[in-house]
């Protein structure tokens, strides 16, 4: 199952590798007035099954349309601004066992070029060691972009703006296993202006404020750090001394995540709804093609 809207060149990137897969059926729900549409329907390929959207009624509405229409064992959310090599479909299908629930990859920012997409690059590396981190302590995980989740765990959900983090969590709740694999690696942009990564932040602060409240808390570095200071402070050191330039990126990056923090709050205490966010333009570019080989900046996982 795609996910996008008004990301022509978006699925461009996306939908090359799933048509190279082993996947049975595609599902595309998406919509907008660019070429997606003529695009996709210049694909012809039997395994496509396209579903537009006449207006724009927010993820969570398509997510519950798309559900009804799952079949097999297995499902894939991909969101449709990704890029990633067929191969890391199969591989994630391949970390299910009878005890897990959900699989999801690392992801790698493509486009850090300036200031405010390398405090994005910064983010999802702080996301991957958070992982690591939470998986070591025993602490609940959760991820998205793209992930592997069981059917019986794909059920309506209501407004919930961070379904990814969601659908962890619930698969916990239900006793199954969340997996991070970071050896699957799939490819996003991050926003490239102050105005865009803030409002990306807001929604996010806002989505994990709404789960909290539903008696679900994610593990955020904002919560962590109250309950598990030594994790946190473990988290932010090696990010530092295996890229010094973090020393410059993550308090810019605090003060961005403070504020995306105080005004998420404040939007759910108001009972705004962020179901149909503004959308982020910049970053989202043309097609750029998949690095060649695994990315150099691994980090151990000792």
């Amino acid at each position: 199952m795609v996910f996008a809207y008004e990301e022509e060149a978006a699925l461009r990137r996306c939908l090359p590798a799933l048509l190279q897969s082993s996947v049975d059926e595609i599902l595309v729900m998406y919509g907008g007035d660019d070429g997606s549409q003529s695009y996709l329907e210049s694909l012809r390929d039997p395994r496509l099954r396209l579903e537009r959207e006449a207006s724009r009624a927010g993820k969570w509405r398509a997510y519950n349309r798309a559900i009804e229409r799952a079949r097999g064992d297995i499902v894939f959310l991909i969101s449709g601004d990704i890029s990633f090599r067929p191969s890391v479909l199969d591989l994630l299908r391949s970390r299910f066992t009878p005890e897990v629930g959900v699989v999801f990859p690392r992801v790698v920012p493509t486009n850090v070029q300036n200031t405010v997409s390398q405090l994005g690059n910064a983010l999802w590396d702080l996301h991957d060691r958070q992982i690591l981190a939470c998986s070591r302590a025993g602490l609940p995980i959760h991820g998205g972009e793209l992930q592997a989740v069981r059917r019986s765990l794909l059920e309506p959900i209501e407004g919930v703006i961070n379904e990814d983090a969601y659908l962890c969590l619930r698969a916990l709740e239900r006793g199954y296993r969340v997996m991070y694999d970071r050896e699957a690696v799939v490819y996003n942009t991050v926003p490239e202006t102050f105005s865009d990564l803030l409002r990306q932040r807001r929604r996010v602060n806002y989505g994990h404020r709404q789960l909290s409240a539903g008696g679900r808390d994610p593990s955020t570095l904002d919560r962590l750090i109250w309950v598990r200071p030594d994790l946190c402070l473990g988290v932010l050191g090696r990010a530092v001394a295996d890229r010094p330039k973090n020393a410059v990126r993550i308090p810019l990056l605090a003060a961005v995540e403070l504020v995306a923090l105080v005004r998420g709050n404040r939007d759910f205490a108001r009972g705004i709804d962020h179901g149909r966010w503004s959308l982020i333009r910049s970053g989202k570019g043309g097609a750029f093609a998949v690095p060649p080989g695994e990315p150099t900046h691994r980090l151990s996982d000792d």
